[in-house]
């Protein structure tokens, strides 16, 4: 004999059971309730532990009121078109955040799933260049900002990458003119000094010029101005007399001092960017003269007692003394080497010049520092410093009485290295083509961003938008924020449908407008799914 138990049924009608509103059909644990061909659950079913049983194809009325129910606890077969429901949008989300971190972690190139393709700009390979305007790739922070168009005249300009070059080498005034505000790198050098000349006595000999101040940095501010450049000539040299100075070289609120030149027969090294080497039995001058911080040069040497005479110092260090006048005279102090007129191409600038010696003694004249600066003569006139270097001159030699001249300096630089675009502009950034394997109506986007500067509106100061038909047609999506990662702010659209039509030819698009220095907005990644 079969029992039921109820513990309140309000009716029964044909083959159905009501249970009356606030009431919960409780099926105990371990228990199973089937439910054949069509029913309609109209209030609430618990099934926390117990088993539910499905007819083999489940009714078309809702089964929003079936609750608690564990997976494993269901038998049956739900039809595939039944899942269209279930939001994946967040798996989504996450699996695009996963391929950014694994393509930066691996530094790769592109990250490709099926229907989706993830860029994190390692690279630029993901960007189309041509169809894109005002992109601006920082290599360091990989991400694009958008650059504005400058317009700027001077110099001899050439171009170095993503850098304009305005090099300035005519001794004199001319002028540098831009229509942009932006920071620039420069290098200003002043021109080198004389070496000193000999008189008729034999211990007449004349030490190597001063190197000209060099002085450089990067992120200096320009505005959108002219401003004057002046690139300074080498000092000139007499006989019997020190060499002279080289004359200041200037950009802006900078300049870099002339050499100082070289002392004459018996006489002190002059003072300036760096100083002249001292003559027999003398001291060098000092460098750094007006002083500047970092140093823009370094002391002459010294001449010792009895000695022959010192090298003029350089951009890195202090020109080499002489001992004795059996000895060799001393070397030009050293230069600076530097690569702004060409990345990875360091020039070197502000060798100090070399002291003469006279043929009355042995030991040879002094070698030209690294860096423009002339060796030094041996019964001879001093060398000259090479031109656009700030190079010092060497010191001239005594020639049995004979009065010699020491080397002119060489003529200073100026060079001023730009961003070829602005410091901040409107971009647009269109990807390369990506292949769809089957036909195309909805894609998905998750992109990237943080404000360099100001704060970007969503889909006003940054747009989004798909193509299908591989740039034919754009359809714009609507960003939503959906928190940070890293730092980055995430946004994401999903199922947009896609107008144009289909080629299976995907391409995705970013745009940045109302851009300026109070709003910059940088795109770190953008992963794009279709289906």
């Amino acid at each position: 004999m079969s029992k039921l138990k109820v513990n309140e049924i309000d009716s029964k009608t044909g083959t159905t059971i009501t249970v009356t509103t606030g009431k919960t059909l409780d099926v105990p644990a371990t228990s199973t309730l089937t439910v054949a061909g069509t029913q309609t659950v109209t209030g609430t079913v618990n099934l926390t532990s117990s088993t539910l049983t499905l007819p083999a194809t489940l009714p078309a009325s809702s089964a929003a009121n079936l609750t608690n129910i564990p997976g494993a606890n269901i038998t049956g077969t739900i039809p595939a078109a039944a899942l269209s429901n279930v939001d994946t949008t967040g798996l989504q989300d996450d699996i695009a955040l996963l391929a950014f971190k694994t393509q930066a972690n691996g530094s790769l190139a592109r990250y490709n799933l099926v229907d989706q393709s993830v860029d994190a700009f390692e690279d630029a390979s993901g960007v189309d260049t041509s169809a894109s305007t005002n992109d601006g790739r920082n290599s360091s922070g990989k991400y694009y900002s958008g650059v504005g168009s400058v317009t700027a005249t001077g110099g001899t300009i050439t171009v170095d990458g993503d850098y304009t070059v305005h090099k300035f080498t005519v001794v004199g005034n001319s002028t540098f003119t831009t229509d942009t505000a932006q920071d620039v790198e420069y290098l200003v050098v002043g021109g080198g000094g004389a070496g000193g000349g000999t008189g008729t006595g034999s211990n007449h000999m004349g030490g190597g010029g001063g190197a000209g101040g060099f002085r450089t940095a990067t992120g200096f501010p320009v505005t959108a101005t002219s401003y004057t450049i002046t690139v300074g000539a080498g000092g000139t040299a007499a006989t019997d007399a020190s060499g002279n100075s080289g004359a200041n070289s200037v950009f802006s609120t900078i300049t870099a001092a002339g050499g100082g030149g070289g002392g004459g027969p018996a006489i002190v090294g002059t003072a300036g960017g760096s100083g002249g080497g001292g003559s027999y039995d003398h001291a060098g001058g000092a460098g750094n003269t007006p002083s500047t911080s970092p140093a823009q040069g370094f002391a002459g040497g010294t001449s010792g007692a009895g000695g022959a005479t010192a090298g003029g110092g350089g951009a890195s260090e202090v020109g080499e003394g002489a001992a004795s006048t059996s000895g060799p005279s001393g070397a030009g102090g050293a230069g600076t080497a530097n690569d702004i007129v060409l990345a990875s191409t360091n020039v070197t600038y502000a060798g100090g010049g070399g002291g003469g010696k006279s043929n009355d003694y042995s030991g040879g004249a002094g070698a030209g520092g690294a860096g423009g600066g002339g060796a030094g003569g041996k019964g001879a006139v001093g060398n000259a410093g090479t031109a656009n270097t700030g190079g010092g001159g060497g010191g001239a030699g005594n020639d049995s009485g004979v009065n010699k001249l020491g080397g002119v300096g060489g003529s200073g630089i100026v060079v001023i290295r730009r961003p070829t675009g602005g410091s901040v502009g409107n971009m647009t950034l269109v990807s390369n083509t990506l292949t769809a394997a089957s036909a195309v109506t909805k894609a998905d986007v998750v992109l990237t961003y943080t404000n360099g500067a100001g704060t970007a509106t969503i889909n006003t100061d940054l747009i989004a938008s798909v193509s299908r038909d591989n740039g034919t047609t754009y359809t714009d999506v609507t960003l939503a924020s959906q928190g940070t990662t890293g730092g980055h702010t995430i946004l994401t659209a999903h199922d947009v449908t896609l107008g144009g039509t289909d080629s299976q030819q995907m391409r995705w698009k970013v745009a940045t407008v109302n851009q300026s220095v109070s709003k910059d907005t940088r795109i770190h990644a953008v992963s794009l799914g279709w289906s």
